[in-house]
């Protein structure tokens, strides 16, 4: 089976941020192939349903000269961050925009109080490029960092069911959330999904949404259902409605993701045990 140790990192960090992509399986040169949105299967669709589609490419090639010119030093040669910017692939206000209508204002106007000067200079269509070449790079990160995996997986269901009971049966149960999911997915679809903590139907479940706890600076506290959080605003909903707060000095905020127990495996997640847990998840039918 070809799944690299780095692969299940990648995949897991992906999957959390916000679905991932798939690589079709090695082939001669070691190098592996790009598969479109298009190419997934109704499975696979199931647990990436968000993969961002590929970007004009004229306006890609000027959004990438814009952004090394004006924008990398801070915010890192690839845009996952550097000298004192934030990562722009990941935000959420960056993969919301549309062609600079969310971006554009804090591009021109800059923010003094964060380091980051204003662009007065760039027009609205330049931003659009830039926004552009921020998109594809977000597609071909999730694409470029997991991969896919050959549907003959091997394992101990033994050492599966032992890894099983020790590490996730706290949260799930084979006779309830999880029972007869082997019947329902392929192994290699099968194993990504535990990997990354469910699919694109587990959104649904209340006990997977992630909370958020803000703080204010004159004491207020506020606790919600997390619906928006990037580098410059946190948004959630309580029982008293929505609630918007830029982050900033004297703004904690503290989220609660339940997925993240996922991230912890890594730890001491070795090949077998990831090999042995999905052959036996294949046998709850």
């Amino acid at each position: 089976m070809i799944f690299l140790r780095a692969g299940v990192l990648g995949c897991i960090v992906a999957a959390v941020l916000v679905g991932c992509g798939l690589w079709a399986e090695h082939k001669g040169s070691g190098m592996p192939a790009q598969q479109s949105s298009g190419d997934l299967t109704a499975q696979e669709r199931a647990i990436w349903p968000n993969l961002p589609p590929n970007q004009d490419p004229a306006g890609v090639a000027r959004g990438k000269i814009l952004f090394e010119s004006n924008c990398s030093f801070c915010h890192g040669a690839d845009a996952t961050g550097g000298n004192g910017g934030p990562d722009l692939i990941r935000s959420v206000l960056v993969n919301h925009d549309d062609h600079g209508n969310l971006i554009g204002p804090t591009v021109h106007n800059g923010r003094p109080g964060r380091g980051m000067p204003a662009f007065r200079n760039l027009t609205d269509a330049q931003i659009s490029d830039l926004v552009a070449y921020l998109h594809q790079q977000n597609r071909d990160d999730r694409i470029r960092i997991t991969y896919k995996v050959g549907q003959d997986i091997t394992g101990d269901v033994s050492g599966g069911k032992t890894y099983f009971t020790e590490h996730c049966a706290q949260c799930h149960s084979t006779a309830g959330d999880l029972a007869g999911i082997g019947s329902r997915y392929e192994p290699g679809v099968l194993q990504q999904l535990w990997l990354r903590g469910g699919g694109s139907e587990s959104r649904s479940d209340p006990r997977l949404r992630k909370t958020v706890r803000v703080s204010l600076a004159s004491g207020q506290r506020f606790e919600g259902t997390l619906q928006h959080l990037d580098e410059f605003n946190v948004a959630f909903y309580d029982a008293d409605g929505y609630h918007s707060f830029e982050r900033g000095p004297g703004v904690t905020v503290t989220v609660h993701d339940p997925v993240a127990a996922h991230q912890e495996l890594l730890g001491h997640l070795t090949d077998s045990d990831m090999h042995n847990v999905t052959v036996y998840l294949e046998t709850l039918k």
